[in-house]
């Protein structure tokens, strides 16, 4: 499983390639091409050298269903493009696309970012303060020091992902994690 949160701008086309031959995105994300799909006729662009992330996030498997609860309002799984974090709890409950069989890395086509980023763009220092309360008190957790200095840098990861979506968005790319 993926230990950190990732994420690239990749061509549609890419994404079809890379569904069609699961566990090829590792190769691709670091710009290989194994000798098992060098015959293949690859789309253009495909990359000659690590493709470069969209950002860092603080995103890991202790803590994705947070993320989740910050981009969605809530704990309840989500449809759609909201579903992104869910992929790392919920394997098979999500509207991204499996890229291998370990459930390490999915995508999302370019349709699916518009709407990535219409939530990604609601997130503010109170949404992230009630998911982040609402979170802790779940997990039994002490809560009573969050506060918008514990919250801002959430806020500034999303915008950070708003740049990154914006960016894929304007080149029609698709997203991979």
């Amino acid at each position: 499983m993926a230990h950190a949160f990732a994420a690239f701008a990749v061509p549609d086309a890419h994404i079809h390639v890379l569904q069609q031959h699961p566990g090829l995105v590792h190769d691709y994300l670091d710009g290989a091409v194994p000798p098992s799909v060098a015959a293949l006729p690859l789309p253009g662009g495909w990359p000659q050298e690590p493709l470069e992330s969209l950002g860092s996030w603080g995103i890991n498997h202790g803590n994705a269903d947070l993320y989740h609860w910050i981009l969605n309002g809530g704990p309840e799984l989500a449809e759609g493009a909201g579903s992104i974090f869910q992929t790392w709890y919920e394997p098979d409950v999500h509207a991204a696309l499996k890229l291998d069989p370990l459930n390490e890395r999915f995508a999302f086509l370019s349709t699916q970012l518009p709407d990535l980023l219409a939530l990604v763009d609601r997130v503010d220092v109170p949404r992230v303060q009630h998911a982040f309360v609402e979170w802790l008190k779940r997990r039994g957790e002490r809560h009573d020091d969050i506060d918008q200095y514990a919250c801002q840098p959430f806020v500034d990861e999303f915008q950070q992902f708003a740049r990154g979506l914006q960016q894929a968005i304007a080149r029609g790319d698709g997203l991979v994690w």
